[in-house]
């Protein structure tokens, strides 16, 4: 599952413009989460519900196969419907669902796809695969995300407010508006708890 539901955009986001259905077409949900990931430089992974191994994708069954015969997903704390986090794979790299496993085959969603792997041997790459646990509070700066996209970005200049007096009107700027990384600072501060240093 995505960080959010375009359902669950408009609980959060009471004031967006935009349908369910026009959220999921925009693709926002999916540009808004890529964008977490990149401004926190946290994948939201779980280190304890985790495995290193060596897998086969096959990309018409939608499947990852462990190839060590004795490495089970559920072994590992995989459990259907987690998101999980994929690293240092050759094309399959990032955030999928799982729909169903049994041992040591995993099937995504159909809203996800993986792409064919099948010169994996055991001998193949180490690939990380890791659970990954979207917090509250960055589900619900998700929604403010897309909220801002769909209903305020581009249609101002960056950082510009504006306020009329009868048939006067005042353009300012504010250190409080300022945009980071495109969106407003407030709603960037909100993703601060959550930056994470890498050293490699």
């Amino acid at each position: 599952m995505s960080i959010i539901t375009a359902s669950a955009v408009s609980v959060y986001a009471p004031k967006i413009t935009a349908s369910a259905q026009t959220i999921i077409d925009g693709k926002y949900i999916e540009i808004v989460q890529e964008r977490i990931q990149l401004i926190t430089n946290n994948y939201f992974n779980s280190d304890f519900l985790a495995i290193e191994s060596t897998a086969t994708f096959a990309a018409t069954a939608r499947t990852i196969t462990l190839n060590a015969a004795d490495e089970y997903w559920e072994d590992f704390g995989f459990k259907a419907g987690d998101d999980f986090y994929i690293y240092s794979s050759y094309r399959n790299d990032g955030v999928k669902t799982i729909e169903s496993l049994s041992d040591n085959v995993l099937t995504v969603t159909s809203a996800c796809s993986v792409i064919k792997e099948d010169f994996n041997s055991s001998e193949g790459p180490v690939i990380y695969f890791s659970v990954v646990q979207w917090p509250q509070s960055v589900i619900i700066t998700a929604a403010k995300m897309i909220y801002f996209d769909v209903d305020y970005r581009d249609k101002n200049a960056s950082g510009l407010r504006s306020r009329s007096l009868g048939p006067l009107s005042e353009s300012f700027g504010s250190s409080d508006t300022d945009d980071l990384y495109g969106y407003p600072k407030k709603l960037m501060d909100d993703l601060c708890l959550f930056r994470i240093v890498r050293l490699n």
